[in-house]
């Protein structure tokens, strides 16, 4: 006999995504000014009141162009990177509508919408709300010290 779950089922918040998603395509934005000319950026990710040596860098590659959107490979690099999984994800901007997902993880493994909960992989229902909510924090995290180097640089 199958038992009968008493939480119901998980239910994409579409608004709560969106505004994560428009706000982290307004974080790229700004973060990538000359996003329409450059295929390949590098910026600098120091903060003043770091307690790593070294300075990180957020690299971030134009993977495809289309006329509605642009693919990019975002990762991070460090000297002490080896000691860690870096994070690394491919965002697609959607010029049309003006949001930012991540589309895929460093597993290359496919995002989906939603999970069953449980599954054999252990993913939460909620997961794209989740990678999109760890895209916002990496590019608040990153934008400060990447804007004073555009700033110099363009």
């Amino acid at each position: 006999m199958k038992r009968q779950s008493l939480k119901p089922n998980y239910r994409v918040n579409l608004i709560r995504l969106q505004q994560v998603c428009e706000r982290n395509y307004l974080r790229l934005t700004r973060l990538l000014p000359e996003l329409s000319d450059q295929e390949h950026f590098r910026l600098p990710v120091k903060h003043r009141n770091s307690l790593a040596s070294g300075v990180e860098w957020l690299v971030i590659d134009v993977l495809e162009r289309s006329p509605f959107t642009t693919l990019l490979m975002l990762q991070m690099e460090a000297d002490w990177g080896q000691l860690f999984n870096m994070p690394k994800a491919e965002v697609r901007l959607y010029h049309d509508v003006k949001m930012a997902e991540i589309v895929s993880r460093k597993t290359s493994q496919i995002i989906q919408p939603r999970y069953d909960y449980p599954n054999s992989k252990m993913h939460q229902p909620d997961e794209k709300e989740q990678h999109n909510q760890f895209l916002a924090q990496w590019l608040d995290y990153a934008l400060p010290a990447c804007r004073t180097y555009t700033e110099k640089t363009g």
